[in-house]
């Protein structure tokens, strides 16, 4: 369909070494972590790792590699800039067109929290895509909306973005930590849910 919204392509998405340094520190399913066993995980180098976690543990926010502060945690997280490239798009039932979209995703922000918190109304869709299958994407939701600012947004971020995803209700997601991260990025009543969530998988 026609596009209403002529929109900015950007440079492909960096890796994003501390982010998935945190990602895997803010796992609940690793048993046994350890500074090495985070680095292998993140696909990082050992510096990389102990250079991040050494500076978490001189500000108090970890002990080893043990959580003391974890909204600390998140908001260090949070503050850091997100090297992600996205597009919107308006589509008319979008549900369905994801649906039979025959592509991997996983919902973030107010979907996501939706079905996971059940504390946000979804008024929009949002959700990563693997870089590789951008330009499918785009061909797909062009041909069953319109290009610009709509009810979906498509975000193409480091592949690790991906660790730990999990399903709800059939509908995938990102992970808890992910989406919490996202959650307090996006500000205004997200970080109010992002807060019960930390809560609630943290405490």
């Amino acid at each position: 369909m026609k596009s209403i919204e002529r929109q900015n392509i950007v440079p492909d998405s960096r890796v994003d070494k501390v982010a998935r340094i945190y990602r895997v520190l803010l796992s609940r399913k690793i048993k046994n972590m350890t500074w090495y066993r985070i680095a292998k995980d993140a696909d990082v180098a050992y510096g990389w790792a102990y250079r991040v976690l050494r500076n978490l543990e001189d500000r108090n926010i970890i002990e080893g590699s043990t959580i003391k502060d974890p909204k600390a945690l998140f908001l260090t997280w949070a503050s850091r800039n997100s090297y992600h490239k996205f597009r919107e798009y308006h589509i008319q039932n979008p549900k369905v067109i994801l649906m039979n979209s025959k592509m991997d995703y996983a919902f973030t922000t107010y979907y996501a929290e939706s079905i996971i918190g059940h504390y946000l109304f979804p008024r929009n869709y949002e959700f990563y895509i693997h870089p590789k299958d951008s330009q499918k994407w785009h061909s797909y939701l062009s041909e069953n909306g319109y290009v610009g600012r709509g009810n979906i947004k498509v975000i193409r971020a480091d592949e690790h973005i991906f660790f730990e995803k999990g399903t709800v209700d059939n509908w995938p997601t990102v992970s808890i930590q992910q989406l919490i991260v996202d959650l307090y990025k996006e500000g205004a009543e997200c970080v109010e849910a992002a807060d019960l969530l930390l809560m609630k998988a943290y405490s």
